[in-house]
């Protein structure tokens, strides 16, 4: 080889690789796509357009112990496995009632679930109980403990008076050890960090106390709770005792998204968990998938705790309760109120319809504090509110008494809803003249105050109308009679809940799951999702909050981020067919950057924040388009309604009710409250 000849052809080489120009990098693609209002990353005209979050859930076990590997998992141990095969991979929010008329409506608001498993260590442990042994204080048992003990109560008296505890439960409760849920939530946030977790997680404390030696017998309380108006201290009777608590909007501090839930505490009144001994609680003929107390699970004994794990049933409520109910659930209602332009105010237009006789308005109705409490879930409209005072008499009172189905010949027998019917024409009617001196940009939310001065009826607190037809929301009717002033209620806190309702939250107790594509309540296989009543909410049954919790919040501000995403890709939509898309498009590029900023708070779990620049952005699209002359017109339900005027329901879809909470496949709508979730309310 002359390797003269191959050193000069390898410097030749090197010296041409020198010389040679370097390759331009190829330039990153500009995101977003081009339209007629140029290149957007965020809106997309025209589309239903859907926000996807991953969303990080922390499960954190108290007490519990992992079932180590290679060993059988015991009745009371965890075993991760079970988590992992139960709770969903996503979550995808409907509009409830309006999917309930045929056509499955999103919201516009989906998730991937991030999990993270948490074993708390022994510090952690000894210091949270010991926060609990030092901040409760010993009382007597309830009547509900009682008649855990018992497995029943004397008929006469209805008081448990058993000389001898029932043979078939496990431990006799010796003692009730009261702690306060709030102080107890609180705690558990302020700790997080201990546990590896970040402040604001969405983060549920499964908690066990009793196998520890230092367990005490007990149960969480809301003892302050009282209502706003009669000031009765609800949270002092026994049916409002806890297992579970969360939720809670801490005024001046960071937002806190823990719920726990304690099946070592007092067995669970609001699922009647303290009857271990009955499959069926209420009374449908079907049994009643409930958790018993921690210390029936593996039992031999006859119980509802036979043959039963805690870990597969952790997992349930993980999923049923605390994803679908309070971190990630469906609204009954659409957000947006009147698509595709949303109000710039909202009037609380207050009807009391006044019974001869019925406790002072004043006394029952504080009109401040209603206002006061419903505008955080439109934090971006200006509210005001009207009010008028008529007599209980009358036609009105005709319409009224129908609403409670008196008989199909004296109400409107020809219509689907035979006893609302003539109630609803009534508000429609009103409404339409007071649309009259509306101005414009102004939501009018009728609200009726049926203040009667008789009993009436069985005890409905109130419901939030929808139109009949589209699912889309219509009136407030809140009720009072004698018998439920007596037992403690007032006009504001039930009118508060029902306005929540209108204005689109749910229940904590019944829902959808979008994954399964099922509707569910507290019935049946799904009795025990009655403990998602047990957070800080005013949509809940127990009477325990009297304002919109941190899950509440979150929810609503998601809801209106997506709303006003997706009415802005209407708006443009109409401005591309008026042909002004060049007029426009100046406000679609400044907007598209506030939604992509909007989109970055959202995922960083600053809702209200997202919202804030989402209504910045939406706002801008909608006054550029009116100044253009393009006519967006927001949506009139009572305007679009059939078979008024004397003319039979004929036309349109028909709702998919459900009587009771049993589930079923699709979206269905659930009453406002069924018979035994009456009976519980009423309870002492």
């Amino acid at each position: 080889m002359n390797h003269k000849l191959v050193a000069i052809a390898l410097l030749g080489a090197a010296l041409l690789a020198g010389c040679t120009k370097p390759s331009t990098p190829t330039p990153n693609p500009t995101p977003g796509t081009q339209t007629e209002f140029g290149r957007l990353q965020a809106l997309k005209p025209g589309t239903q357009d859907t926000i996807n979050t991953k969303l990080k859930v922390n499960i954190v076990f108290v007490g519990y112990r992992q079932t180590l590997p290679g060993q059988v998992a015991t009745a009371r141990q965890i075993s991760t496995a079970d988590f992992d095969q139960t709770l969903p991979g996503t979550y995808d929010a409907v509009n409830r009632i309006p999917s309930a008329y045929g056509r499955t409506e999103k919201t516009g608001t989906s998730f991937d679930f991030d999990y993270n498993y948490v074993f708390a260590n022994q510090a952690f442990e000894d210091d949270f109980f010991k926060f609990l042994s030092d901040n409760g204080k010993a009382a007597n048992l309830t009547v509900q403990q009682g008649v855990y003990n018992c497995q029943g109560a004397n008929p006469e008296t209805g008081v448990p008076d058993c000389e001898t505890p029932a043979g078939n439960i496990n431990r006799v409760i010796t003692g009730n050890h009261q702690i306060d849920a709030l102080q107890t939530e609180n705690w558990l946030a302020d700790n997080v960090g201990r546990v590896g977790v970040k402040p604001g997680e969405y983060t549920i404390y499964f908690v066990n106390w009793y196998d520890r030696p230092d367990f005490k017998f007990h149960s969480y309380t809301r003892l302050d709770a009282a209502d706003t108006d009669t000031k009765e201290p609800f949270g002092a009777r026994g049916s409002r005792r806890l297992i579970a608590w969360g939720g809670s909007a801490r005024t001046g501090a960071p937002a806190q998204r823990v719920w726990f839930y304690d099946l070592s505490a007092n067995p669970d009144p609001w699922t009647d968990a303290f009857d271990v001994t009955n499959a069926d609680v209420d009374g449908d003929g079907a049994p009643d998938y409930r958790m018993p107390p921690i210390w029936e699970y593996g039992t031999r004994k006859a119980s509802i705790g036979y043959g039963r794990k805690v870990s597969p049933d952790l997992a349930l409520v993980a999923r049923y309760t605390a994803i679908n109910l309070l971190f990630t659930p469906s609204p009954i209602y659409r957000a947006a109120l009147t698509p595709p332009e949303m109000p710039d105010t909202i009037n609380l237009d207050v009807h009391v319809e006044q019974g001869d006789g019925a406790a002072d308005p004043v006394t029952v109705l504080n009109k401040t504090l209603l206002q006061d409490r419903v505008k955080v879930l439109q934090p971006f409209a200006t509210f005001k509110q009207t009010s008028k005072t008529t007599a209980l008499d009358g036609d009105l009172a005709d319409v009224y008494k129908c609403f409670f189905g008196v008989s199909e010949d004296t109400c409107s027998p020809d219509y689907a809803d035979f006893s609302g019917e003539k109630l609803f024409q009534f508000g429609v009617k009103e409404l339409r003249e007071t649309y009259k001196t509306t101005p414009a940009g102004t939501y009018n939310l009728p609200i009726y105050l049926f203040n009667d001065s008789t009993n009436s009826q069985g005890g409905l607190l109130g419901v939030a109308y929808d139109d009949g037809e589209t699912g889309t929301q219509s009136f407030v009717y809140s009720f009072l009679t004698p018998d439920l002033f007596d037992f403690g209620y007032g006009f504001t806190d039930t009118t508060v809940h029902e306005t929540g309702h209108h204005l689109s939250l749910s229940h904590p107790h019944d829902g959808y799951d979008s994954e399964q594509n099922i509707s569910y309540g507290p019935s049946g296989d799904f009795h025990f999702v009655n403990t998602g009543d047990q957070s800080a909410t005013i949509m809940s049954y127990n009477d325990l909050s009297r304002t919109f919790g941190q899950f509440n919040l979150d929810s609503q501000y998601r809801y209106l981020t997506a709303a006003y995403l997706n009415n802005t890709n209407a708006i443009l939509e109409l401005v591309r067919r008026a042909n002004k898309a060049g007029t426009v498009s100046s406000a679609a590029q400044s907007a598209d950057s506030k939604f992509v900023q909007a989109k970055t708070k959202y995922d960083a779990l600053d809702y209200l924040g997202a919202a804030q620049l989402a209504h910045e952005g939406y706002r801008s699209v909608l006054n550029a388009a009116k100044n253009a002359g393009v006519p967006v017109t927001a949506y009139k339900w009572y305007e679009n309604l059939n078979g008024l005027e004397g003319l039979s329901v004929g036309q349109g879809a028909k709702m998919r009710f459900s009587p009771t909470f049993k589930a079923q496949t699709g979206v269905v709508a659930f009453p406002e409250e069924t018979a035994y979730q009456r009976k519980l309310r009423l309870s002492k």
